[in-house]
């Protein structure tokens, strides 16, 4: 696309975006319910951790387990610092109940950089410390990972947030979903774009890639040497307010723990 044609795809959005952005989408209540309320069978017991103790990376991991037997599932946010709609779902989701397994959260995983707002810590971007068949190459990688390692989890989620749209905006990926060859992305794509984007924003529909596990990065790492199935949810900032990125990020998380048995959904519900 020329830059001509996407300054004014661009105008055409602004226009169509101003009466409407501020309004949330529709979402998905059942599902939301299903992810806030305790399980049918008992109460969910949450333990917490902390990782890098006595270091400037010290921060908290949460640990919730239903009474029924299931997989696990760990969620990241704040793997860059600035990307806060991320956080901010993250740190929700440490209330959520699972119905079945457990789920681990880790709602500041760069937390210096969490804190600076920025989105790399002191020693760069923490999503580029993670080699596929080598050791994570910075002490803050190194004690993410090995909490990883310890839980073997079935399901790695890391939410993110980009700037441009991935395939309008070159440089850009957001409302994205980059996954594992065995994971559900373009299940998850369709699901976001029906219950979270609205009809007068068809660029910011979902786009899913499966990636190759070659690079770096915390999800792809966790896919290549434990098996797990992963996803790096990104959203935007393009024309979409604060509110609207989280309730995204949001129907996302709930969305990948009801597809992998975490979440129980009612009669009428997304799956």
């Amino acid at each position: 696309m020329n830059r001509r044609t996407l300054l004014a795809a661009g105008s055409v959005l602004a226009g169509t975006v101003t009466a409407g952005v501020a309004s949330q989408p529709p979402g998905n209540d059942r599902l939301l319910a299903a992810a806030r309320a305790p399980s049918d069978t008992g109460e969910a017991e949450t333990q917490t951790e902390r990782l890098l103790t006595d270091t400037d990376h010290e921060t908290p991991l949460y640990e919730i387990d239903s009474p029924r037997d299931g997989p696990t599932a760990m969620v990241f946010g704040g793997v860059h610092g600035d990307e806060r709609s991320g956080v901010t779902v993250a740190r929700e989701v440490v209330d959520w109940r699972p119905d079945a397994g457990t789920l681990v959260v880790v709602p500041e995983t760069n937390r210096v950089a969490v804190e600076n707002n920025e989105r790399e810590g002191p020693d760069g971007d923490l999503n580029r410390m993670f080699p596929v068949g080598q050791e994570s190459t910075t002490e803050l990688a190194r004690g993410i990972w090995d909490a990883v390692e310890r839980r073997e989890p079935d399901v790695v989620l890391d939410l993110h947030r980009s700037l441009g749209i991935y395939g309008f905006h070159r440089e850009y990926v957001g409302q994205a979903i980059f996954h594992s060859p065995d994971a559900r992305g373009d299940e998850l794509a369709d699901a976001l774009d029906a219950d979270g984007v609205p009809w007068y924003l068809p660029f910011h529909r979902f786009t899913a890639r499966e990636t190759d596990l070659s690079s770096p990065l915390l999800f792809q790492k966790a896919a290549r040497e434990l098996e797990s199935t992963a996803y790096l949810f990104e959203t935007t900032e393009f024309l979409l307010d604060r509110e609207t990125r989280v309730e995204l990020t949001r129907l996302a998380t709930a969305h990948v723990l009801a597809m992998h048995g975490l979440l129980e959904v009612e009669a009428g519900g997304a799956e």
